[in-house]
C-alpha cells in the first residue's frame, strides 16, 4: 500500500519513490510470469504435409521412449500439425496425439500430370509400316493388332498398356467420336466384342497391324467404319 503524505515536500518525493518501487515489482513479476509459463516442445506452425521413406512407428511422444500406437507404411502421405524441436512431426492417429520421426519423412510432392507428344508416339508407329501382321506377335518384326498397339505405345512414350484389344478397351477412358484426338484408340467389334483395334492418327485415318500388315486405313468409311464398337483414350497427348 502507498503511503500518501498530502503536505510537504518531503511527502511528495516519499510517494514518488514508492511508486518507483510499486512498478519495478510489477514489471518483475510480469518477467517471472512470462518466464515460468508451460511451453510446447512442438512449435507453432501450419501444417506441413509429408510422405514416408520408410515403414515407420507412430509413438506417443517425439522420442523413441514413446508408446508405439500405430505405423505408417512407406509411401503414405500425412499431414501433420507441427513440427518439434528434435525434428519429430506431431499428427493425429487413430484419434490419439502421436509422433513419427523425421528421419522417416520427406516433403509431399504433387505428382505432375504430364502431357505427352503424339508426334513421339506416331513416329514410333509410322516406323514399323509394313510389318507383317501374325496372331499373338507382340513385336518388333511382326504384330498383332493389339501387340502393335501396346508396343508403340510403350516404346513412343512409355506408356504401359494391356496385352489383349479387349483388355486395352477396358482400360481405356471412354470418349466420343467427336472428342477423338490424334493417339486415341479406336476399338472394333465383329459381332463377339472387342476383336481389333488402331491407333487415330488424324483426318479420318488409323494405323493398325491387320491382315495385310501395318498399315494405314480410313474409318470415315467402308469397312472399318461399320465395325467400330469405341473409341478410348489412353494418355494424354497434344
Amino acid at each position: 500500500m502507498l503511503w500518501v503524505y498530502k503536505k510537504g515536500v518531503r511527502g511528495l518525493k516519499i510517494i514518488a519513490a514508492r511508486r518507483k518501487i510499486f512498478f519495478a515489482l510489477i514489471t518483475l513479476m510480469i518477467s517471472f510470469s512470462v518466464l515460468f509459463l508451460p511451453t510446447n516442445s512442438a512449435s507453432a506452425a501450419t501444417t506441413y504435409k509429408m510422405t514416408t521413406t520408410a515403414d515407420v512407428n507412430v509413438r506417443t511422444a517425439d522420442n523413441t521412449s514413446g508408446k508405439i500406437i500405430g505405423f505408417y507404411k512407406k509411401g503414405t502421405t500425412v499431414t501433420f500439425t507441427a513440427k518439434t524441436k528434435n525434428n519429430w512431426y506431431k499428427t493425429t492417429y487413430n484419434g490419439k496425439v502421436g509422433y513419427v520421426s523425421g528421419k522417416c519423412l520427406t516433403t509431399y510432392k504433387a505428382p505432375v500430370a504430364t502431357t505427352q507428344s503424339f508426334a513421339a508416339l506416331n513416329n514410333e508407329a509410322r516406323k514399323h509400316l509394313g510389318k507383317r501382321y501374325k496372331i499373338g506377335a507382340t513385336g518388333p518384326s511382326c504384330f498383332d493388332c493389339s501387340g502393335y498397339t501396346q508396343y508403340v505405345y510403350s516404346k513412343g512414350i512409355k506408356k504401359s498398356i494391356p496385352r489383349t484389344a479387349k483388355q486395352q478397351y477396358a482400360s481405356a477412358k471412354k470418349i466420343k467420336a467427336s472428342e477423338l484426338k490424334n493417339g486415341d484408340l479406336i476399338f472394333f467389334n465383329y459381332g463377339k466384342g472387342i476383336a481389333h483395334v488402331g491407333i487415330y492418327v488424324g483426318n479420318g485415318k488409323m494405323l493398325n497391324a491387320q491382315n495385310n500388315g501395318v498399315k494405314y486405313d480410313t474409318i470415315k468409311s467402308g469397312y472399318w467404319k461399320k465395325y467400330i464398337a469405341g473409341y478410348g483414350r489412353v494418355a494424354n497427348l497434344k
